[in-house]
């Protein structure tokens, strides 16, 4: 079985990441070359790095295709018939299938935590070098205009503790900077300062030449006082918070994790919203492999002169595709949960599962 799926799978692999290669980038870099003389080497080499990415993207749906045309050539040449009359079961025929489709969804998660995001990063930086976009200015990374909020738990109440705001972030220090400093949900100090930096052996953050302000409210008074160096426990989350100037798609999960971790100390919700989901989508795009081998085996096996094989794969995919983007935008607008992402899947577990029941008479 393994040698029959082998050749077919390659063969699907191959039109499923030219077809997506082309629908996803080709296009846009025509445009490129064509409009903004973007040159043709360039051009060429992002396309090398983004191919792994649509690779990525194409294995589900050619295991779909190499099952769904393998199994029905041999239920077609009644090679299924003779197996399940010599007592070889459904679930036995289907086996090598799942193996191959648990092999190739391991290789996915590898692609992903290695290859996959580092490529991204180089495509990205080639385009921005190419047009000058100097990725520090983008306020979506957090190197100008910054805003920062770190909480904490009291009496089991999540609590803003630290309000920060910075004027830039220069690679090393946060330039004119203002930290306000609560205390029980009130306003206790007020620190301005030129400048702070992290020091990591003291695992702490250090204000140079500024004024720190404490409030007593109960008194209605404050006192101030000018300062050389004053330090400060705000978490090291703030430094990767200014750090970090990569795209989701730049990471891999550890580090996706890393900065969820980051983002939810600063209580940025749509984006903390957007990286669950995209976390979500890291793990159930691989185990969309076994779903889709599951459909294809079944539905081989079962229908083999019911079904137009390539017509049957391309409705499924574009089924498939079709609740992705339900999902996705009903976890985007917070009608579902990010778990959501997992819906697509569950389906296609479920009507492989109908379709496993109804069996085909053997003759």
């Amino acid at each position: 079985m393994i040698r029959q799926l082998i050749p077919t799978w390659w063969l699907s692999i191959t039109l499923c990441s030219v077809l997506a290669e082309v629908i996803g980038i080709s296009f846009e870099q025509v445009r490129f070359i064509t409009e903004k003389n973007f040159p043709f080497v360039e051009a060429l080499l992002v396309h090398l790095l983004k191919f792994p990415a649509f690779f990525y993207l194409s294995l589900p749906f050619s295991l779909l295709m190499a099952t769904l045309i393998t199994y029905s050539k041999l239920a077609e040449n009644n090679e299924i018939v003779a197996f399940r009359g010599c007592g070889v079961s459904l679930s036995r025929l289907i086996t090598p299938a799942l193996i191959l489709s648990l092999w190739l969804m391991l290789g996915m998660f590898g692609l992903n935590a290695t290859v996959i995001p580092h490529a991204n990063y180089q495509a990205a930086m080639i385009i921005e070098n190419e047009f000058k976009i100097d990725r520090s200015s983008l306020q979506k990374y957090h190197r100008q205009n910054i805003i920062y909020q770190e909480f904490t738990r009291e009496e089991k109440l999540r609590s803003l503790k630290y309000l920060i705001i910075a004027d830039r972030f220069d690679g090393e220090k946060l330039q004119n900077i203002t930290v306000l400093a609560y205390q029980k949900l009130s306003l206790q100090q007020v620190i301005v300062a030129n400048y702070a930096l992290w020091h990591n052996p003291l695992k702490t953050w250090i204000f140079n030449d500024g004024e720190q302000q404490t409030i007593d409210l109960q008194r209605q008074q404050s006192r101030s006082h000018s300062f050389q160096q004053l330090t400060l426990p705000i978490s090291k989350n703030l430094l990767f918070y200014v750090q970090n100037e990569r795209d989701n798609r730049e990471m891999n999960l550890g580090e996706l994790y890393q900065w969820l971790n980051v983002l939810q100390g600063s209580n940025d919700q749509e984006k903390i919203l957007q990286l669950q989901i995209n976390i979500q989508e890291r793990y159930a795009l691989p185990f969309s492999c076994l779903v889709f081998t599951c459909l294809g085996g079944i539905l081989g096996c079962n229908h083999p002169n019911k079904i137009n094989r390539f017509s049957l794969a391309i409705a499924i995919i574009i089924g498939y595709q079709g609740i992705q983007f339900i999902c996705t935008s009903l976890t985007v607008t917070g009608a579902i949960p990010p778990m959501g992402i997992w819906f697509p899947n569950l389906i296609g577990l479920a009507v492989a599962g109908i379709c496993w029941r109804i069996k085909p008479r053997i003759a």
